[in-house]
């Protein structure tokens, strides 16, 4: 009742400046956060002159400071044991509020009333915020793959806040646009499981490179994929295929090595015999040179005999 009666008469009450921030304040899910308030203090105020009231939308309470105390009865379940201001602040105008360990239902609008001799508010944003488990990557793939098939590369990242910024890219950090296709799930927390998968062509050796963006937290993680000519699976046909051409080339290699080689010794054999029938027909001709010179000496002697 008291507080209804304090919310009446603000605006019946000269303003005090009551200072907070401009951008929203992130909260990290299951971690502390603090809501920042404070005002400029009248000079000779005590604790007993200074009530502070924190709200969230609908009126709900949040923590109450009135009389030098703290006043928690209508504390809205939700914060109960979750909430306190710093007490040796208060003075110098600050009531700041802390808030134990984020969750998801936290987020929201709080209001935060100062009266002291006269009376004032301002609002404060909370948004909350959970990090992204570093992404995995999957190649679905069959044993009859090979260059030049189409593959589909998926990527699967857990327990974020809010829905992420997916972006994929080449070994060359091209940015990849074409046939992605993003689901973002959220369980029952109300944090998403981000599937994003994307359909590429199989080239002998290229890497995949899949980021997850927080916008909130400004978190960026990533994990990445080579897919290579090792994925490919050779059928047997082509193997036996191949073994057999290399037997047909090695026999064509042997044979013509054969021929080669005979056609090479009868050469040869040819050869030695010309070589052995010319020899023998100088040897002939030199018999028939000699003999009209034994001739010719037998005579001689003979005309010196009748001499």
């Amino acid at each position: 009742m008291d507080f209804l009666c304090f919310l009446f008469l603000l605006p019946l009450c000269k303003s005090i400046e009551v200072i907070v921030p401009d951008a929203p304040v992130t909260g990290t899910l299951d971690k502390d956060v603090i809501l920042p308030c404070s005002f400029t203090p009248p000079d000779g105020f005590s604790l007993q002159d200074l009530s502070v009231f924190w709200e969230i939308t609908k009126l709900q309470q949040v923590h109450a400071f009135t009389q030098g105390q703290e006043q928690l009865e209508k504390q809205d379940p939700q914060y109960i044991n979750r909430t306190q201001l710093f007490y040796g602040e208060l003075l110098k105008g600050n009531m700041s509020l802390l808030l134990r360990k984020v969750s998801l239902s936290d987020e929201g609008i709080y209001t935060c009333f100062v009266n002291v001799r006269n009376s004032s508010s301002a609002a404060v944003s909370l948004q909350v915020a959970a990090s992204y488990t570093k992404p995995t990557l999957q190649l679905k793939s069959s044993e009859t793959l090979k260059l030049g098939d189409q593959v589909t590369i998926t990527c699967h990242t857990y327990r974020g806040y809010p829905q992420a910024e997916i972006l994929w890219q080449d070994a060359s950090g091209r940015n990849l646009t074409e046939n992605i296709t993003t689901s973002q799930v959220a369980n029952e927390e109300g944090l998403f499981h981000v599937q994003s998968s994307i359909c590429v062509t199989l080239e002998t050796n290229d890497t995949y490179t899949c980021l997850v963006y927080n916008p909130i937290l400004q978190e960026l993680t990533h994990a990445s994929l080579s897919v290579t000519g090792q994925h490919l699976s050779f059928p047997m046909v082509a193997v036996w295929v191949t073994v057999g051409l290399c037997a047909c080339l090695l026999g064509l290699f042997i044979a013509l090595a054969c021929v080669c080689r005979k056609h090479l010794k009868q050469t040869c054999e040819e050869e030695q015999e010309e070589g052995v029938n010319e020899e023998q027909e100088e040897n002939g001709e030199l018999k028939t040179a000699m003999q009209p010179l034994k001739a010719s000496e037998a005579e001689g002697e003979e005309t010196s005999n009748l001499e």
